[in-house]
C-alpha cells in the first residue's frame, strides 16, 4: 500500500498537479499502518491522508 500511494503521489506531482488529499479505505489504512510501523521515514503525503468508507483502495484528489 505504501508503494502504491508513493507511486500515485509521484505521478500526480510529475503531471504538474498539487495533491489536495489522499483518500484511503479503512482496510487499506490498516495495511498502510502496519507498513508504516516498519518504515523509518515519514512520507510527506501523510498529512493529506483521509480515511473514508466510500472507496476501494486509494485515490488521489488533485487540487483544482
Amino acid at each position: 500500500m505504501l508503494r502504491q500511494i508513493n507511486e500515485l503521489y509521484e505521478e500526480t506531482i510529475k503531471a504538474g498537479k498539487k495533491v489536495s488529499e489522499i483518500l484511503i479505505s479503512y482496510i487499506g489504512y490498516d495495511h498502510l499502518k502496519s507498513e508504516l510501523n516498519n518504515h523509518k521515514d515519514r512520507p510527506e503525503w501523510l498529512d493529506r491522508l483521509k480515511v473514508t468508507e466510500n472507496i476501494r483502495g486509494v485515490q488521489i484528489v488533485p487540487q483544482e
